[in-house]
């Protein structure tokens, strides 16, 4: 759009409309100033870079994921939208959806209803398997409920959706309360720590299982039933993209997403995906 020239003697009252308006501007949030030049749209997508393999900066220093991947495949199917990663701490993420500092989250984020009232969500691209990983000489034999966990203790992520899962349990049950140890530990370091005995278990997916202690004969991974945790926790197993409510046309945005996110599925993509990072396909079976 060609540009209206500005009169060298500009009366200060235009002038001054001028300056406001490129105050508003500068105070915009990330998502109101996509519209460059060419009309393409970025999207400012957070990610906590962890836990691996969904998303994590790997031997190269690039950012990389299922997750992340997966983002990036559905970019390259939107001409008018290009993603600009930013990693963050995990605690950072849902004040910056709130806020609309991000537009999107890819950070294998469980869809509960909880979150469902506050942010937007695409279709799942993963179903999920909750379990206890524990010491094979701990003694922990297959589990049906948190209940037959009850006086071990476990670490717990502010936040996460496993920890929310474990104080419901402990506030339902307290006299069968698994003792919860806060942390802002790396999973990696949450292993070590289980493989020394500082921790009964980690309540976890089998992915992160898979990723970091499958290779481990002192360890082995407990699965437990989804039935279970949909029924008492009403835990969705389903993970999939965030969207902040603040972001302009959310709405559009997630079924553009939504629509790319079926192409992906109908070409083979996420099952190959899932293949790469996972070792089998974990993609939703409806």
């Amino acid at each position: 759009m060609a540009r209206t020239p500005i009169p060298a003697r500009a009366p200060l009252a235009a002038l001054a409309a001028l300056a406001a308006i490129a105050g508003l501007a500068a105070c915009a949030p990330a998502s109101a100033d996509e519209d460059a030049a060419d009309g393409v749209r970025t999207l400012v997508v957070a990610t906590a870079a962890d836990p691996r393999p969904y998303t994590y900066v790997g031997d190269d220093g690039e950012l990389t994921g299922y997750d992340i991947e997966i983002v990036r495949a559905i970019d390259e199917r939107l001409p008018q939208y290009e993603v600009e990663f930013q990693t963050t701490d995990f605690q950072g993420i849902f004040p910056g959806l709130d806020s609309g500092r991000y537009d999107i989250v890819a950070n294998n984020l469980s869809v509960t209803a909880e979150r469902e009232e506050k942010y937007r969500f695409t279709r799942p691209h993963i179903t999920a398997q909750f379990g206890a990983v524990v010491r094979t000489d701990g003694g922990i034999g297959e589990i049906g409920s948190l209940d037959e966990l009850a006086g071990l203790t476990t670490y717990g992520q502010p936040g996460l959706n496993f920890t929310k899962v474990l104080e419901a349990h402990n506030e339902a049950n307290p006299e069968r309360a698994v003792r919860i140890e806060y942390t802002e530990l790396d999973l990696q370091s949450q292993f070590n720590n289980l493989l020394a005995g500082r921790v009964d278990f980690l309540f976890v997916e089998r992915v992160p299982f898979e990723g970091y202690g499958k290779g481990d004969p002192g360890l082995a991974f407990r699965e437990l039933p989804g039935e279970y945790l949909e029924s008492s926790f009403g835990t969705n197993l389903d993970s999939a993209l965030a969207f902040s409510p603040q972001s302009d046309d959310v709405d559009r945005v997630v079924a553009d997403f939504d629509a790319a996110l079926e192409e992906l599925k109908a070409d083979g993509t996420l099952a190959a995906l899932s293949e790469e990072f996972f070792g089998a396909d974990l993609t939703p079976k409806e």
